[in-house]
C-alpha cells in the first residue's frame, strides 16, 4: 500500500517496485508449490498425485507441507510462530483442495461411462468438462487465497528476501520483456 495516498498502486514510473511486487506474490506461490499445496494435481486415474508420483493422503500431505514450511522459510530467519502460522494456512489450503478430489473422481467416472457407451453423448461431456474447469478455478481460488494469506505472516523484507533465494536458486523463472 502506498502510504503517500492509501492506494496499492506504485507511484508513477517506478516500474521495479511494481515489478518486485509482483515477483513476491509469485515466489510466495512457489512456496506453496514446495510445501505441498501446490504439487497437487490432477493424474491418471483421478488419483491426487505429489511431485514424485505417489498419491497423497491428508497425513502425509499436512507432514510434507510442515517440512516444506520449515526449510523454505529458515532460508529467510523467519520465527517459529511465522512458520507455525503459514504451516497451518497452507495446510488448511492444501485440505480444502484435496477434498476436491472425490468431485474429480465422480467426473472421471463419467468421462468414462460417456466415452464407453454405445454412442457418444456430447452435450453429457460438456456438462463434465463444465464441472472440471469449476472445480480447477474453485481450486486455484483457494490456493491463492492460502498464499496471500502466508504472504501476510512474513515481513516484506522476508518475501523479498525469499523471493530473492528462489531467483538464485532457478525456483522462479522469469523473461525480462
Amino acid at each position: 500500500m502506498n502510504a503517500q495516498n492509501g492506494s496499492t498502486n506504485p507511484s508513477p514510473g517506478s516500474s521495479a517496485p511494481r515489478l518486485r511486487r509482483g515477483w513476491i506474490i509469485a515466489t510466495i506461490g512457489v512456496l506453496v508449490v514446495l510445501s505441498g499445496a501446490g504439487t497437487l494435481v490432477y493424474a491418471g486415474e483421478g488419483l491426487w498425485h505429489q511431485g514424485h508420483g505417489g498419491s497423497m493422503n491428508a497425513e502425509r500431505l499436512a507432514g510434507h507441507i510442515k517440512h516444506g514450511v520449515k526449510f523454505v522459510l529458515s532460508e529467510v530467519d523467519a520465527t517459529a510462530d511465522q512458520k507455525a502460522q503459514v504451516t497451518t494456512i497452507l495446510q488448511a489450503a492444501a485440505t480444502d483442495v484435496h477434498a476436491l478430489a472425490d468431485q474429480h473422481h465422480a467426473a472421471s467416472k463419467q468421462l468414462h461411462d460417456i466415452l464407453s457407451a454405445a454412442t457418444i453423448d456430447r452435450a453429457r461431456l460438456e456438462a463434465v468438462r463444465r464441472g472440471e474447469l469449476r472445480l480447477a478455478d474453485e481450486a486455484s481460488k483457494r490456493i491463492l487465497q492460502g498464499i496471500a494469506d502466508a504472504a501476510e505472516v512474513l515481513t516484506p523484507q522476508q518475501r523479498a528476501a525469499l523471493a530473492e533465494h528462489m531467483e538464485q536458486h532457478g525456483h522462479w523463472r522469469h523473461n525480462q520483456d
